[in-house]
C-alpha cells in the first residue's frame, strides 16, 4: 500500500476539498461495481451506494457521518452512476429514520469491494502479528498506521481507533513483560537494581554517569579513545557484557536504551516501575554495545593515522638527496685535489667509492615507515595495554588472538623485550623486524604489527566482539548454518533462484557466448575498435541544446507562480498530510503543526533549532527541539518523503522522463564541524563533511538516502537502498558511479534480483573475464582474460546466497555484509570465489554497455539526474550540519531524511506547475514531442524563495490539513467530530 494512501485510514466522514485524483482514485468504479450499484431500483439508493462504496475504498471503514459531504464529490458520483446531485439534506433524511437501510448499503459496499468484518480467528492473528512485528522494532511510534494498513491489506474493515491503540498497548504489555522476564532471568533483580542505582551516580567532576555514558565522542583523538576505554570498564565492571538474554533483541534495546537516555537522570530517580527495571538493563547494553563500536572505530582510524604520519615523516626530502650528493662531490674532490696519490691508486679509491654508494641497500618507503614506528612504541603500548582486556574472539585459530594473548602474558610480567618463543606470523612485512636480535625493538614491532593485522581483521570480521553492534562474527552476522539448511528452500524460492549452480552458471556462460559473437561482429564491422590498449568508443562531443528544448522549457515553467519554501510545504501537505504520517496522527492545532515543519526545516537545513525558532513566529528553540527529537524516531521522515515521491508520479508528465525501471545513486557531501568524530576530509572541497548517499527514480524524485562516512567504498549503501525501499516495486537496473561498484557487490546485487550499472572510470582499458577454457574469437584474445575458476565459483554459490538472504530478511545490512566481504577478506574462499563471479557478470554488462547506445545514454542520463538532485539539495541545505545534530547515527538519519523530504517537495511543486502548463499546451492544439519533455527537470530553483522569515497561512490549507480543528470551530459546544475514532 503506498504511503500517501495511510492518512485517509479511518477516516469517519468525507474530507473536505477532494482535488481531482482523489475523486478519480477513490470514487470511479468497475463495470463489477456499477453492475452491484445499478442493481438499486431507486436513483438516490444508487447514488448512496456508490457513495460507500468509494469510501471504504478510501477510508478502509464505513462512513458514519453525512454532516459534510462536499458537493462536488455527490456531482462526480451523480455523473457515473447517471443520477443527479441531490442536497445533502435529502442524503441525510434517508438514514435518519432508516438504521436497517444504512447497514444494509454499508454491508453491501464492503462485501462488493472484498471486505469483512473482523472475526474472532482474524483478532487472534491481529495479536499475534503485533506481536511479531514489536519483536522487530521495540517500539510503538507509527505502530497504528501499519495496523491501519495490515487491516486494509487484509480487507478486514477498520474498527474504532481506541479498539486499534487497545490492541496495541496490550501487545505492547506482553512484549515488555516477556523482556522484562528475560532480564531478570538472566541477572536477578540484584543487578539490575545496582544498574539503576550506579546510571544516577555521578562522576568525580559531577557528571551523571547516564549523561556520561550515552555522551558521544568530542572528536578522533586518542584521549577519546582513553575515555571509551574508560567506559567500557565501568560497564564490563558493573557485569553488562556477561549473558545477555537473546531474547531482548538490538530493536529492544535500541529502543527502551533511547528513551531511558533522552530522560533527565534526575527524573529517572523518580522511576519505580518494572518498566524502569527494562529501561535501565536496555541502556546498559546500548550503551556498552555503542562504545564498544565508536572505541574500535576510533581505533582503526588511529591506526591509520599513525600509519599516514610514519609515511610523511619518513618521506624523502630534496634537503637529505643534496646533502647526500654535496657529501659525495666533496669526497671525490677531495682525492682529485690530492697530489700525492698516482693514477692507479686515485682510479681504485674512486672506483671503491662508487661501489660503496652503489651497494647500499635500496629501503623502501614502507619499510622506513616501519621502522619509525619501531622506534616509538610508547602509544601502540598504551594503546594495546587497554585494548588486550577487550574479549575480542575469532572462530578458529588467529594470528591476532594469539598475539594479544601473548601481549597479555608480557604485559603482566612487565616485560620489555619479546619472548625468543614468540613464533605467530603478523605478515610478511614484519618478520625481519620481530626475529631482530634487538628484543626490545622487535617487541614494539610486534606490537604495532598486532594493531595492522587486527584493524584488516575487524574490517573482515576475522576478529570480533560479542558486545558490539558493528564487530560481531559471521555466525551473528548470517543466517546460522543449522537454520539455514532447514529454511533454503524458502530463500531460493524468494529470490527465484535455482539451487544448482552448474545450472546457474550454464545460462551466465549462454548470454556470454551469444554477447562475444555479438561483439565480434561489432568489431569486424568496424563499428568499435579493440587493440592491446583496450576498447575504443568513439566519443561524441555534446551538442547545444536545441532551441525547441529551450523554448518548451520556458513554456513549462512560465506559468508557475513565484514560491515560497513554507507555503510549498502546506500546499504539498494539504494534497499527502504528510504531517499526519509525522505525528502518526492528526495534528491537534496550529502550534503543534508548524512545529512539524520547523522540526524538518531544522532537520532538512543548515539552520539550528535557534535558527529556526526565530524564522518561525509562534514556535520556541525547546519545543522544537523536542518535536525534533520525535520526528527523527523510526523513519517517520522516510516514509513522508516516499509519500511525496508517489504523489509526484502520479502525473502524465512523469511518464515522459523515463521508463520507471532504472535509477541512480549517488553521494554528496554535506559539511559538519571539524571536531565531528566520524567526519572525513571531502577530497574535493577540503572541509570536514558527511555523507549522504541516496537514490533518484528516472522519474525524478528521492526514494531512498542514508548518511555515511566518506572515502569509502558505496556499494553497500547502493545495494542496501534497493533493499530497503519501499517506494516502487519495479526498479530492475541501478545506475553507479566507479565508487558504487565492486565485483562482489556485482554479483550480490544480481542474486538479488537486479542489475547494478556502473558508469567506470578508465573504461578503455577495462578488460573481460571469462571462465578459463571459454572459446573467445581472435579479434577479442586482446581484451579477454580466461581465467575464472568454475569449479570454486560452484562450491560457493551456495554461501553467496545465504549472504544475499541474510542481506534481504535484515539478518544483516548490505554495508555491513559488503564491508565484511571487501578487499580486506582477501583469501576468504567465499570472498575470492564471488569476485571471480563478478567479474563475469561484469564482463557480461560492458558487453551490453558497448554494444547498446541506448542503454549507454540511459546509464548516463540516470547518473545526470542523480547530479541535478544533488543541486537542489545544495541549494536547500547551504552550510555546516548543526553540531548537536552532527554527532549521533539517529540524528543523521533524520538529517538525511528531511533533506530528501524537502527536496522531494520541491519537485512536487515543480511538477505540479508543469502538468499544468502542459495541459495547457495541449488545450491550445499543440503535443510536445517525448523526448523533449523528458530533457525538461523540475529541480528549478528560479523564483522559489528557501530564505527569510517563514510565515505559514495555516488557515488557507487548515480544512485538509486539520479537519477536526476546523469542524470543531464551526460546531456548538458538545458536538461530536465526525473524524478519527
Amino acid at each position: 500500500m503506498e504511503h500517501w494512501r495511510t492518512p485517509y485510514l479511518g477516516l469517519r466522514e468525507v474530507p473536505h476539498g477532494l482535488d481531482d485524483f482523489e475523486l478519480t482514485t477513490f470514487f470511479s468504479y468497475s463495470a463489477s461495481e456499477l453492475g452491484c450499484i445499478g442493481a438499486r431500483r431507486q436513483p438516490l439508493h444508487r447514488l448512496a451506494v456508490a457513495l460507500h462504496i468509494g469510501f471504504i475504498r478510501m477510508a478502509g471503514c464505513t462512513m458514519d457521518s453525512f454532516e459534510r459531504i462536499p458537493k462536488r464529490l455527490l456531482s462526480h458520483i451523480g455523473g457515473q452512476v447517471g443520477v443527479p446531485a441531490p442536497e445533502i439534506a435529502t442524503l441525510r433524511s434517508l438514514y435518519s429514520d432508516r438504521p436497517r437501510t444504512l447497514a444494509d448499503h454499508q454491508q453491501l459496499a464492503y462485501q462488493e469491494l472484498g471486505f469483512q468484518q473482523m472475526t474472532e480467528h482474524q483478532r487472534r492473528y491481529v495479536v499475534r502479528w503485533l506481536r511479531e512485528t514489536l519483536a522487530g522494532r521495540g517500539g510503538v511510534n507509527g505502530l497504528l498506521p501499519e495496523l491501519k494498513r495490515w487491516f486494509y491489506e487484509h480487507q478486514i474493515l477498520l474498527i474504532a481507533d481506541r479498539e486499534l491503540k487497545r490492541f496495541i498497548a496490550e501487545a505492547v504489555r506482553d512484549r515488555e513483560a516477556q523482556l522484562l522476564q528475560a532480564s531478570m532471568k538472566a541477572y536477578g533483580p540484584e543487578r539490575l537494581t545496582e544498574w539503576a542505582d550506579a546510571i544516577t551516580g555521578e562522576r568525580d567532576d559531577g557528571t551523571p554517569h547516564q549523561t556520561w555514558l550515552w555522551a558521544p565522542p568530542r572528536k578522533q583523538s586518542t584521549v577519546q579513545m582513553s575515555h571509551f576505554f574508560e567506559k567500557l570498564e565501568f560497564l564490563r565492571g558493573l557485569g553488562v557484557h556477561e549473558g545477555w538474554p537473546d531474547a531482548v533483541n538490538d530493536a529492544a534495546v535500541r529502543h527502551f536504551g533511547r528513551r531511558c537516555a533522552t530522560r533527565a537522570p534526575t527524573v529517572s530517580k523518580r522511576i519505580t516501575s518494572d518498566r524502569r527495571a527494562l529501561e535501565v538493563a536496555c541502556f546498559m547494553r546500548y550503551a556498552l554495545c555503542s562504545a564498544s563500536d565508536q572505541l574500535l572505530l576510533m581505533l582503526r582510524r588511529w591506526i591509520r593515522t599513525m600509519a599516514s604520519r610514519a609515511s610523511t615523516e619518513t618521506a624523502p626530502k630534496v634537503a637529505d638527496a643534496q646533502a647526500k650528493l654535496r657529501q659525495f662531490a666533496t669526497a671525490v674532490r677531495k682525492l682529485a685535489g690530492d697530489d700525492k696519490l698516482t693514477r692507479q691508486v686515485l682510479r681504485e679509491k674512486l672506483r671503491a667509492m662508487a661501489d660503496a654508494t652503489l651497494a647500499q641497500a635500496k629501503i623502501s618507503r614502507a619499510a622506513l615507515a616501519r621502522a619509525w614506528l619501531v622506534e616509538r612504541p610508547q602509544q601502540a603500548r598504551t594503546v594495546l595495554a587497554k585494548l588486550i582486556e577487550l574479549p575480542l574472539a575469532s572462530d578458529g585459530d588467529h594470528p591476532v588472538t594469539a598475539a594479544l594473548e601473548m601481549l597479555r602474558g608480557v604485559y603482566a610480567g612487565r616485560g620489555r623485550e619479546l619472548p625468543p618463543a614468540a613464533h605467530i606470523d603478523l605478515g610478511r612485512r614484519w618478520r625481519e623486524a620481530i626475529g631482530a636480535e634487538d628484543r626490545a625493538k622487535a617487541l614494539s614491532a610486534f606490537e604495532w604489527a598486532t594493531l595492522f593485522k587486527l584493524r584488516v581483521a575487524l574490517r573482515n570480521g576475522s576478529v570480533h566482539l560479542a558486545h558490539s553492534f558493528a564487530f560481531r562474527g559471521h555466525a551473528v552476522l548470517l543466517i546460522p548454518k543449522d537454520v539455514w539448511l532447514a529454511q533454503r528452500n524458502h530463500h531460493y524460492g524468494h529470490l527465484k533462484l535455482t539451487q544448482d549452480p552448474k545450472e546457474y552458471i550454464a545460462r551466465v556462460k549462454e548470454q556470454l557466448q551469444e554477447r562475444l559473437k555479438q561483439f565480434a561482429d561489432v568489431v569486424v564491422a568496424g563499428e568499435l575498435r579493440v587493440d592491446e590498449e583496450g576498447i575504443h568508443l568513439e566519443r561524441k562531443p555534446a551538442g547545444p541544446e536545441d532551441l525547441r528544448v529551450s523554448e518548451l522549457r520556458r513554456a513549462l515553467y512560465a506559468g508557475r507562480s513565484l514560491g515560497q519554501i513554507a507555503e510549498m510545504i502546506l500546499q504539498i501537505d494539504s494534497k499527502l498530510r504528510f504531517s499526519w504520517l509525522l505525528l502518526g496522527r492528526e495534528p491537534y492545532n496550529r502550534s503543534e503543526l508548524l512545529l512539524v515543519y520547523a522540526a524538518v526545516l531544522n532537520l532538512g537545513t543548515a539552520m539550528s533549532a535557534a535558527d529556526v525558532a526565530r524564522m518561525v513566529p509562534g514556535v520556541s528553540a525547546d519545543a522544537l527541539r523536542q518535536m525534533t527529537k520525535r520526528v527523527c524516531d523510526d523513519r517517520k521522515l522516510r516514509e513522508a518523503a516516499d509519500a511525496v515521491f508517489q504523489y509526484v508520479q502520479r502525473y502524465d508528465i512523469t511518464r515522459h522522463w523515463g521508463h520507471s525501471d532504472m535509477a541512480s545513486s549517488d553521494m554528496m557531501s554535506l559539511e559538519t564541524p571539524r571536531a565531528i568524530w566520524q567526519a572525513r576530509a571531502d577530497p574535493r572541497r577540503h572541509t570536514a563533511s558527511i555523507g549522504i548517499y541516496t537514490h533518484v527514480h528516472d522519474r525524478w524524485g528521492f526514494f531512498y538516502d542514508q548518511p555515511i562516512v566518506l572515502n569509502r567504498r558505496q556499494a553497500g549503501a547502493a545495494i542496501e537502498g534497493m533493499v530497503r525501499q519501499e517506494a516502487v516495486d519495479d526498479i530492475g537496473q541501478l545506475a553507479v558511479d566507479t565508487h558504487g561498484f565492486t565485483y562482489f557487490a556485482m554479483m550480490q546485487a544480481k542474486l538479488l534480483g537486479f542489475d547494478l550499472c556502473p558508469h567506470l572510470a578508465d573504461l578503455k582499458h577495462r578488460r573481460l573475464h571469462l571462465p578459463v577454457g571459454f572459446e573467445v574469437p581472435d579479434v577479442l584474445k586482446a581484451i579477454i582474460n580466461c581465467d575464472l575458476d568454475e569449479a570454486a565459483m560452484e562450491k560457493n554459490y551456495d554461501e553467496h546466497v545465504r549472504i544475499a538472504s541474510s542481506i534481504r530478511v535484515g539478518r544483516c545490512s548490505a554495508v555491513q555484509a559488503l564491508d565484511r566481504y571487501g578487499s580486506d577478506a582477501r583469501g576468504q574462499a567465499a570472498y575470492d570465489a564471488g569476485v571471480q563471479l563478478g567479474k563475469m557478470l561484469t564482463s557480461l554488462y560492458l558487453m551490453d554497455y558497448f554494444l547498446n547506445p541506448e542503454f549507454r545514454a540511459e546509464v548516463r542520463h540516470a547518473l545526470n539526474r542523480g547530479e541535478a538532485m544533488h543541486t537542489l539539495q545544495r541549494a536547500i541545505h547551504d552550510g555546516q550540519i548543526p553540531n548537536d545534530l552532527a554527532k549521533r547515527d539517529d540524528s543523521l538519519l533524520g538529517v538525511s531524511s528531511a533533506l530528501s523530504l524537502l527536496s522531494n517537495i520541491v519537485v512536487a511543486w515543480n511538477t505540479e506547475g508543469m502538468q499544468a502548463a502542459l495541459d495547457g499546451i495541449r488545450a491550445a492544439g499543440a503535443e510536445p514531442p517525448s523526448q523533449d519533455l523528458r530533457r525538461v527537470a523540475p529541480t528549478n530553483l528560479e523564483g522559489i524563495n528557501l530564505r527569510g522569515t517563514l510565515d505559514f497561512p495555516v488557515e488557507k490549507y487548515a480544512e485538509r490539513i486539520l479537519p477536526s480543528t476546523v469542524a470543531g470551530a464551526g460546531r456548538p459546544a458538545g458536538a461530536r467530530s465526525g473524524v478519527g475514532g
